[in-house]
């Protein structure tokens, strides 16, 4: 052997252990590499079951605590005399005021002793008075058919705002109407008001019925019944309410 072979495995000798350092780095760290991800992996186990851990750099958001509130309990409230649930009867259901026969073509008023009269603060002024549309009407003819009326308070005044309900039956269909005193004061005075029925005067008899009530929706008279005739000269039916208290 002779100086060149020695030198020669010299040097395969020192690159041998060069890489064998090298190797033995690599090995090294991928030791550190595969313990971290081992407790990676263990850290996001633990995560997943247990979502609010403090490791967990994303916790869920705090669910607000719901506030429970106390029961309260309504008090009841004690209605007075004067405050009547609007009583609007249908065209099957008979009027609970008496109504005293008469034999004259007006519409007769309810028994003066009826113990519905004591309830409201408004009656009728006058028994309803059939008459033809023409009188507020003058451009009018015979084909046409309404209610109109007016509303005054006890010293005779013009009372505006109050709702005027109209309910019942005519012509066979159901009739639900409203409007407010001082709507028609075109034609019947500051407090005035009308329902047009229909195009051909019909007569009708317990079959609608008129009664006011406040913004409120409380009854502030009886449900009056309102006969209706089929001659042009009585086309137009005049139903005045008066305050007596």
């Amino acid at each position: 052997m002779n100086f060149a072979d020695q030198e020669e495995i010299a040097q395969r000798m020192e690159r041998r252990r060069k890489r064998q350092r090298r190797d033995a780095v690599w090995n090294v760290l991928s030791w550190i590499v595969l313990f971290l991800s081992g407790i990676v992996v263990l850290i996001v186990a633990a995560i997943f079951v247990n979502p609010v851990l403090p490791l967990n750099p994303f916790p869920p958001a705090t669910l607000p605590v719901l506030a429970t509130s106390p029961v309260v309990t309504p008090a009841l409230s004690v209605i007075p005399a004067t405050s009547t649930p609007i009583i609007l009867p249908t065209a099957t259901t008979a009027p609970t005021e008496t109504v005293t026969p008469n034999p004259s073509p007006t519409v007769s008023l309810p028994t003066p002793t009826s113990d519905l009269d004591v309830l409201y603060p408004f009656v009728l002024k006058s028994n309803p008075i059939p008459m033809s549309n023409l009188v507020f009407h003058p451009d009018g003819d015979c084909s046409w058919q309404g209610i109109a009326g007016q509303v005054q308070d006890m010293q005779g005044r013009p009372v505006r705002g109050l709702s005027v309900h109209l309910t019942g039956s005519y012509n066979g269909r159901a009739v639900d109407m409203t409007t407010l005193s001082g709507a028609a004061q075109a034609w019947y005075g500051e407090s005035g008001f009308e329902f047009e029925l229909g195009t051909t005067p019909l007569d009708s008899k317990d079959e609608l019925y008129l009664q006011l009530a406040d913004q409120g929706m409380v009854a502030l008279s009886a449900a009056v019944p309102v006969e209706t005739f089929s001659a042009c000269d009585k086309n137009l039916v005049l139903v005045n309410f008066k305050q007596v208290r």
